[in-house]
């Protein structure tokens, strides 16, 4: 390389000015421009009781997915169903009551960024939930077993699952299956059929509580 005044650069002297024009880049692309590429939102679902109140908290991050926690207030948060539960937004988030049982969704949307999270009010809190039976012990290949999920109320009895989310989850399908042939199977009761003997882990999930037995396959 020459300049005009004739002299040549040494390699020295063209590695540094290489190496100033890199950083100089460098520091272009993170103190330059940052706009909000996507959005985190947590927790992704909320579960309640009528008059509750819980948080979701939200954080924009930029297009190199650092976080600009300043820019939450500017989130704008929109509820698909008022009739179950209503929104309060902070400078972090927003504050989610319930109204009614039921479900509905929370959308949120700043620049690029959008998330969904989901709300889901319940009629009263359950103070337990069970697997009937337990263990479950089926025969292999030959008959299946209907398993229910129990829901106690807060008076120590049984309620019916009505206006309640519940699912169930399979530790290994290899081992069991059940009606539906999938990892997740909604609904309170479902018969359970052996595919291979051994043992794997059945787990039933009611709004935020989870109970698992095991299923006994011979």
């Amino acid at each position: 390389m020459e300049v005009g005044t004739g002299r040549r650069l040494g390699p020295k002297v063209l590695g540094c000015a290489l190496a100033i024009v890199v950083v100089a880049l460098a520091c272009q692309d993170t103190t330059g421009v940052h706009w909000v590429d996507s959005l985190s939102l947590k927790p992704d679902s909320l579960y309640l009781v009528p008059g509750e109140s819980l948080q979701f908290d939200v954080v924009p991050l930029d297009q190199h997915d650092l976080p600009l926690p300043e820019r939450a207030g500017r989130v704008e948060w929109n509820l698909s169903n008022p009739d179950v539960a209503v929104i309060e937004t902070t400078e972090t988030g927003a504050t989610i009551t319930g109204v009614a049982p039921g479900g509905t969704f929370v959308r949120v949307e700043l620049g690029r960024g959008s998330a969904i999270g989901s709300v889901y009010v319940e009629p009263f809190e359950l103070s337990e939930i069970r697997i009937e039976p337990s263990p479950v012990e089926v025969n292999y290949r030959s008959r299946r077993v209907t398993v229910r999920g129990i829901l106690i109320g807060p008076d120590g009895e049984e309620v019916p699952p009505t206006d309640f989310r519940a699912s169930w989850r399979i530790g290994d399908i290899q081992t069991f299956i059940m009606v539906g042939r999938q990892e997740v199977i909604t609904g309170i009761s479902n018969s359970v059929w052996g595919r291979n003997r051994g043992t794997a882990a059945l787990t039933l999930v009611v709004g935020d509580r989870t109970v698992t037995t095991s299923v006994i396959v011979r």
